[in-house]
């Protein structure tokens, strides 16, 4: 298809593009538009266009030809230097030309107008025409929402008007408990609401004013031109502070009151606790409720080396914070600022001059009659002394350590990214790594494989929340083998009590391990066995044997039929009395069982294990002999191989109890020569000693005796299921009695038994151990200010449920399952030593009885135990 080609004349294409710019190469202009000479008229032909233009969009810093050309086809808009008029179009190559065609942008008719064009100079299909007639429609509806905006305010100010009357009726309401008392410029009465009309008289500077005096003396007070103006007075033996808001224009004021009494008793209150303050060594502060200081004496301005104008309106929890303040503690802080409560924190506190000290800061609230917080008064200590006090302390305590680090059982001493800080011999025994191979490295890449690490990783949550346990993993030692560990874990605490990782006790239990797997595997091997079958006549004469026979007696079928199986099989070592009660249950048709020693046709012997029976016709008369033979000789070695391991794991558990015993007296010993230094240090030291230290050193005697008790649980949770059973006749009324009287009951607590309960036949120790623990439990956790610990037993055809039921504090059911744990308890105790439901556990799992709870949050718990009426223990 051809090319098209147009020609138009100058008239016609103005007609088409009245605003069009024509250029040749050297951005001289050619020729233009006779519209745009209107709204342009300083643009002649020969002119540069760089020269009355600018390219704003794209934007062209001085562009050339090229620069032109390569933004043909694209949205130009060019603006005119002198009358900044901006035109809209784009860029065409004509030959060696350049052609702008577009059209001016205006935002208004009035702009239009403003450069005399009319409708003649726009090109007819120019959408701007449009656009400028809306614009034009919205000028003139622009005009109309003015006349009715008028409108709309005048009736604005008349609903105005009946608000404020609407207003008046609300804010003089008879339901509102503060005085409002309106009057004039000239301190006439105007309204009162009801609470106000009851005041008679006020008291001012001294002076009794009747109320119509008063006011009109207050007023020459009144600043007409200010917003508000304050005064107080009393009236009826109360303080009262009133606002005044003056509504010059028409023509009253507004006096708001409100009782302060008890404000101003509390603004005493601050006033006397102020003047102590004030001689108080240590930093005193008042705050609002928000936190915001408005009073604090000369001791925390030299503790903290700000100014008072520096300090006043700032938050305490804004004052000497620096990195290394604990953001827990600040938040503790403002969360008691929050709920008006008090707060007793440590942490860093920063001074001006760069350095810092350690803060004890202590708040109360300082309450109303009515028990609400008004303001707090807070107490910051500087105990920077007694924190290096503490290091010291905490110095001895490493001696200590070094006792531990010498024991017979493998501990380890981790921190909170598994970095191993801590290992002592005997851990260097089981896993063959050196102390220096130990020290710095990850102890969960160094030891153990890719399914324990899962394991231990889980326990990190545990720890966090304060937990112990046990758990067991497979691990590799340094020499490349696998090994079983198991390992009573617990969290390690840094001298403020927060948890800065683990410490592990480790137990090689490989061989323990094995001797379990033998016997499980050995049991599998013995149930797999194929047996044989034999079918034999009146006489015993074998008519049919199965594979299973052949391939166990090494004969051929042939071999076999027509003979009987005694004179094929037996040999030198068969039992004749193993012979004669087949032969003799035979002859009497009487069905057998019993084992005994065959051999195969290659003469080699195994053992057999015969069961027969006689098959009868009608007439009652034997007609054949059934027999299936079972080759129990690999059952027999494994007998003798499971005689040999139940041998080796009584001993190995016979070593484990004598060694549980070593390690108890192992660790027992320093503890015990711990507490005997103490009580010397305190007794020679008795009179130098200050009440911390020798408190400290008594939390030291508390330790030592909790871990002595922790030693003693874990050697009875040991001896449960290992100490010989003696059974008697026990009256557990008996038994639970004497528990009730021998344990520490406090006096806010009771314990009763509200059934009678049974005589058992049990063991009596392990009887007394169950019941004093649940007992025992019951009490030291019980929270209410009258405990109630209650006994009972309901008797059913096979067993007996004993319950333990209190009014404590209950048990979250997500840590129901956790508390017969070892090592679990739900809360910090000096008494607990999260073994004593772990024992009670045991004891009913080793006899088959059953524990359970029933627990509500806030209410109390049950403990549910089951045991049957035989064999008790």
């Amino acid at each position: 298809m051809n090319a098209l080609e147009f020609k138009f004349s100058e008239d016609n294409f103005n007609r088409l593009f009245p605003f069009f710019i024509l250029i040749d190469t050297t951005l001289k202009i050619k020729s233009f538009g006779k519209s745009i000479a209107k709204i342009c008229p300083e643009i002649q032909n020969s002119f540069s266009f760089i020269d009355c233009f600018e390219v704003s969009r794209p934007r062209l810093e001085n562009p050339t030809f090229k620069d032109l050309v390569f933004n043909t086809n694209q949205l130009t808009v060019v603006k005119s230097k002198k009358s900044e008029l901006a035109l809209r179009g784009q860029f065409e190559l004509v030959g060696n030309s350049l052609l702008f065609v577009g059209s001016p942008w205006f935002n208004s008719m009035s702009e239009v107008v403003e450069k005399k064009l009319t409708l003649h100079d726009f090109a007819l299909h120019d959408p701007l025409l449009d656009l400028l007639h809306v614009l034009n429609n919205q000028e003139n509806t622009s005009k109309e929402l003015k006349e009715l905006l008028t409108t709309i305010n005048n009736q604005k100010n008349k609903l105005k008007k009946a608000n404020r009357e609407i207003h008046d009726i609300a804010l003089f309401s008879t339901q509102n408990p503060d005085p409002l008392i309106r009057i004039d410029t000239n301190g006439n009465l105007l309204n009162r609401n009801p609470v106000a009309e009851k005041l008679s008289s006020f008291v001012f500077d001294g002076i009794n004013y009747e109320i119509e005096d008063f006011f009109k003396f207050i007023i020459t007070k009144i600043d007409l031109d200010k917003e508000r103006f304050i005064f107080e007075t009393q009236t009826d033996g109360k303080d009262f502070s009133f606002v005044c808001k003056s509504l010059k224009e028409e023509g009253y004021v507004n006096i708001y009151g409100r009782d302060v009494t008890e404000q101003k008793k509390a603004q005493e209150e601050l006033n006397r606790l102020s003047l102590v303050a004030s001689s108080n060594e240590n930093g005193i502060v008042f705050t609002e409720l928000d936190g915001k200081i408005f009073w604090c004496n000369d001791a925390y301005v030299k503790h903290s080396g700000y100014s008072k104008e520096e300090i006043i309106g700032k938050k305490l929890t804004e004052i000497g914070v620096i990195e290394e303040t604990d953001r827990d503690e600040l938040k503790k802080m403002t969360v008691s600022f929050f709920n008006g409560q008090p707060f007793d924190v440590e942490l860093i506190h920063g001074r001006k001059d760069g350095s810092s000290f350690w803060a004890k800061t202590k708040g109360q609230p300082i309450l109303n009659s009515n028990g609400e917080a008004l303001q707090f008064f807070t107490m910051i200590e500087d105990i920077s002394l007694k924190k290096r006090y503490d290091e010291s302390l905490n110095t001895e305590k490493e001696k200590y350590r070094s006792i531990i680090a010498n024991m017979n059982l493998g501990l380890l001493e981790v921190d909170k990214n598994d970095i191993i800080t801590l290992a002592n011999q005997s851990f260097t025994g089981i896993s063959g790594y050196s102390f220096d191979e130990l020290i710095g490295k990850k102890a969960s890449d160094l030891l153990l494989t890719n399914y324990s690490k899962i394991t231990v990783k889980s326990k990190e949550v545990i720890r966090e929340e304060g937990k112990t346990d046990s758990y067991e993993v497979k691990v590799i030692n340094k020499l490349g083998e696998n090994r079983h560990w198991l390992i009573s874990g617990a969290p390690n605490y840094d001298i403020n009590g927060k948890v800065i990782g683990s410490i592990g006790i480790h137990l090689d239990i490989t061989e323990q391990k094995e001797q379990e797997e033998q016997l499980y595997l050995l049991s599998l091997i013995a149930e797999k066995n194929i047996n044989a079958v034999i079918i034999a006549d009146a006489d015993g004469i074998i008519e049919w044997v199965n594979k299973s026979f052949l391939d166990m007696s090494g004969y051929q079928i042939e071999e076999i039929l027509g003979k009987k199986l005694g004179h094929l099989l037996q040999g030198e070592e068969t039992n004749p009395e193993t012979v004669n009660y087949m032969k003799d249950s035979i002859s009497k048709g009487l069905p057998f069982n019993c084992e005994g020693i065959n051999y195969s046709k290659s003469g080699e012997k195994y053992w057999v294990s015969i069961q027969g029976q006689a098959l009868y016709n009608k007439n009652g008369e034997i007609v054949k002999f059934f027999a299936i033979e079972e080759n129990v000789t690999k059952k027999k070695e494994l007998e003798q191989q499971r005689e040999f391991l139940v041998k080796s794991l009584a001993k190995s558990n016979k070593e484990l109890e004598d060694y549980a015993a070593i390690v108890s007296h192992d660790l027992k010993s320093p503890l015990r020569s711990i507490h005997s230094l103490i009580s010397w240090i305190k007794e020679d030291n008795d009179k130098e000693l200050n009440e911390q230290t020798t408190q400290y050193l008594s939390m030291i005697e508390g330790k030592v005796e909790k871990m002595d008790h922790l030693i003693e649980g874990i050697l009875t949770y040991a001896k449960i299921d290992k100490v010989d059973v003696v059974s008697e006749k026990i009256n557990t009324q008996e038994i639970i009695q004497n528990i009730i009287n021998i344990i520490h009951i406090p006096n806010h607590i009771s314990v009763s038994i509200t059934t009678n309960l049974p005589i058992i036949y049990a063991d009596r120790f392990r009887a007394q151990q169950l019941f004093q623990n649940l007992i025992s439990n019951a009490v030291n956790h019980n929270d209410k200010s009258m405990g109630i610990v209650e006994i009972s037993c309901s008797e059913k055809p096979k067993h007996f449920i004993f319950s333990i039921k209190d009014n404590g504090s209950g048990i979250a059911q997500e840590n129901q399952e956790n508390i017969f744990k070892t090592f679990q308890s739900l809360e910090k105790s000096e008494k607990s030593n999260g073994l004593g439901l772990s024992i009670v556990k045991k004891i009913v799992d080793t006899y088959n009885g059953k524990i359970w709870i029933e627990s509500e949050i806030g209410q109390g718990t049950t403990f549910f135990v089951q045991l049957s009426k035989k064999n008790l223990f």
